[in-house]
């Protein structure tokens, strides 16, 4: 097949290209290029900012080893639409962003691959580094996005938003490996990437660089006095379930449990107080199951991170009801839930 495969300059992305043209396919190499000059960029650390310069480089300089063509596609103007405006009107409207899930689905699957059929290239196949699966299946005629051999390591939570059309064009060759086993193939190729520390988040968790230098101001509030506790420097600064940073003191630790954009308060308590029993998610993509009026019992992860909560799922129209059988913690509006039944992933949304 010809096959298309996403660098990072990374040991999953480039152990990918090594595997699929040793594997005897026509492969060649594309890199996102995401920063637009923006000043506001972290200097190195992130996939948005002058470092990228280094990461085609290095990028190139693989592809000329594994004896690949390589492709370096600019697509700065959708991330910065579609990627950075989305993180600052989230966390201005008291919402916590997760700009890996928005990347996949609409640059990273989307407008790469428009800008790869600019190039009047075409492809069957496109591959990336990502620990996940995808299989079809012949009863549902469905494709079908699965959890990873290494849980570890599972990016699956990242990709639910994929639709149907993106899924029958995507192989995640790494899907059964264990990162030590990629490693492995790395060093068994004499690719110098074999060792290499893991990539780095899109803006390296420096969100405030994006916002305004003359935030407003506003209270830090406990949630059962409404007593003011501290002053905070922005609303974007707190997401929900965050415990360091407040700058707060009382007899308990703290947490933030709630963020009003319009009183432009904080608002804070004790860890049983993150605890919620159900919750709603809206704008619903279903992946591995067609889309289904009646309720379901699933795996519900509302983060990435986690084993995820058991739950009674009820459809109504474009919005799911989630309720959990033990409470769930730190379950922050504009993150995903996503549905997992028998390593599938089944469906998810945006909570709000």
């Amino acid at each position: 097949m010809k096959i298309a495969v996403g660098m990072s300059a990374g040991v999953d992305s480039t152990t990918t290209a090594k595997l699929l043209k040793e594997q005897g396919h026509d492969v060649f190499g594309v890199t996102m290029k995401l920063w637009n000059n923006d000043a506001r960029a972290p200097k190195a650390g992130s996939c948005y900012g002058p470092y990228q310069d280094v990461v085609v480089s290095e990028c190139r300089r693989y592809a000329d080893i594994i004896g690949i063509d390589y492709y370096s596609i600019d697509v700065s103007e959708y991330f910065e639409k579609y990627v950075i405006d989305y993180v600052i009107n989230s966390y201005k409207n008291a919402l916590t962003p997760n700009p890996c899930i928005q990347c996949n689905s609409l640059i990273k699957f989307g407008a790469l691959f428009e800008g790869i059929k600019s190039l009047n290239i075409e492809f069957d196949k496109f591959a990336t580094g990502h620990y996940a699966g995808i299989e079809y299946n012949d009863d549902t005629k469905r494709y079908m996005l699965l959890v990873a051999n290494d849980l570890s390591k599972d990016q699956s939570y990242f990709l639910y938003k994929l639709t149907q059309e993106q899924l029958s064009k995507i192989m995640f060759p790494m899907y059964k490996n264990t990162k030590e086993d990629t490693r492995k193939l790395a060093h068994s190729y004499e690719l110098d990437v074999a060792d290499k520390s893991e990539s780095q988040d899109f803006f390296a968790g420096e969100y405030h660089r994006l916002f305004e230098d003359n935030p407003l101001k506003g209270e830090i509030v406990l949630l059962d006095t409404e007593q003011v506790l501290g002053f905070h420097n922005g609303i974007f600064n707190y997401t929900i379930g965050q415990r360091k940073g407040l700058n707060v003191y009382y007899k308990e630790a703290l947490y933030v449990v709630a963020i009003d954009k319009d009183s432009n308060r904080v608002y804070v308590s004790t860890k049983e107080k993150t605890l919620i029993k159900e919750c709603n998610a809206y704008h619903i993509n279903w992946v591995s199951i067609a889309k289904t009026d009646k309720s379901f019992r699933a795996l519900v992860k509302t983060r990435s991170a986690g084993h995820g909560n058991y739950a009674t799922v009820t459809p109504k129209d474009d919005m799911l009801h989630i309720e959990f059988d033990e409470p769930a913690t730190i379950v922050a509006k504009g993150q995903s839930a996503v549905c997992y039944k028998d390593n599938m992933v089944l469906c998810g949304g945006i909570i709000y």
